[in-house]
């Protein structure tokens, strides 16, 4: 990848980055699309593979609306476990989209209920940029369980609590050493 790459994080070298979705134009992407509708809510979105900035992506499109308690969209990507490295610090993710702030949301195998997840907010900007997330910086939401990154099953980029027309893309994501 050739442009300037933003980076928001730590410094961590290229070959530090472990790259569990990459994009390609000509795979289909991984990740999954969950809307508020699952719990009475009236958001709506769709999920595309797309080329932004001359690379290839999966793309979150749509709205979210408060409307009967709702008030979220997402990209879901599942890990599998034999992914997972005892000697990651943390993620690592390339996004590009409409100005706006999303969530990282991290699912663990700890987190019984759907509310529950380990997050950090990131400032998406209309060109690539690669936020490092250490494992430290995720913050437990409405668990008193502390991150186990062994344990850990999905990862989602979420548009939620505001009103906001959703444009987010993501061309790589994974760990870093």
């Amino acid at each position: 990848m050739s442009e300037h790459l933003k980076t928001r994080g730590p410094t961590v070298r290229d070959e530090q980055l472990i790259d569990v979705y990459r994009a390609r134009p000509d795979v289909s992407s991984p990740w999954t699309v969950i809307s508020d509708q699952v719990m009475g809510g009236v958001s709506s979105a769709a999920l595309q593979q797309d080329n932004r900035h001359s690379s290839p992506c999966a793309c979150l499109t749509g709205r979210t609306r408060l409307d009967n308690n709702g008030g979220f969209v997402q990209m879901k990507l599942k890990i599998e476990p034999s992914w997972l490295n005892a000697d990651y610090r943390g993620l690592f993710v390339e996004l590009c989209g409409e100005e706006h702030d999303y969530n990282l949301h991290v699912k663990t195998n700890q987190l019984i209920k759907p509310w529950q997840s380990f997050r950090c907010t990131l400032p998406v900007e209309p060109q690539w940029t690669r936020f490092i997330v250490p494992y430290e910086q995720l913050r437990a939401h409405r668990t008193s369980a502390e991150l186990q990154p062994a344990d850990i099953r999905s990862v989602a980029v979420v548009a939620i609590g505001a009103e906001f027309d959703v444009d987010v893309c993501v061309r790589r994501f994974g760990f870093f050493l």
